[in-house]
């Protein structure tokens, strides 16, 4: 049983979306747009990226490139990350900006800002994913608890 950004293109595997949450962009403090509350994906073109890399969160990182070229660029990836704890971290390092989803702006990094997208933007998912020939009793309760706590919010 683990947490990942849908899709699953593995067939082995049963999953479930729990949650649906927007995408932000994390800046260095320091940044010329960190001031600005709302984040035109345009003012992005000129920017260094850190992304993660597809085979990672190919869901993820399919939205972010599209918005870009929706708003007329391709972005210039700078680094690649495989953590969100990373990505955050070479934000603050001022190596790059980057698109995060809006539940990372929990983590508090001194040196980042998060602000929202002006744009309206697809959601994106987090899924619970589990064996698809998986019955254990345990398994069983834990789905059955992220179930009634999703329902509550």
């Amino acid at each position: 049983m683990g947490f990942i950004r849908p899709p699953v293109e593995e067939n082995i595997f049963n999953w479930e979306t729990i949650f649906q949450e927007s995408l932000m962009v994390a800046l260095p403090e320091t940044h010329l747009l960190a001031n600005q509350f709302n984040i035109p994906l345009t003012s992005l073109g000129n920017e260094s990226f850190i992304l993660f890399p597809r085979k990672i969160a190919p869901g993820l990182y399919d939205l972010i490139i599209s918005l870009c070229q929706q708003a007329g660029f391709s972005p210039h990836v700078a680094q690649e990350a495989i953590q969100m704890q990373t990505t955050v971290s070479l934000v603050a390092a001022d190596m790059g900006i980057a698109i995060v989803p809006a539940s990372l702006q929990n983590l508090q990094r001194t040196g980042v800002v998060y602000k929202n997208i002006q744009e309206a933007t697809a959601k994106v998912a987090l899924a619970m994913t589990w064996r698809k020939n998986e019955t254990s009793p345990t398994l069983q309760r834990f789905l059955h608890t992220v179930r009634a706590l999703r329902e509550c919010f």
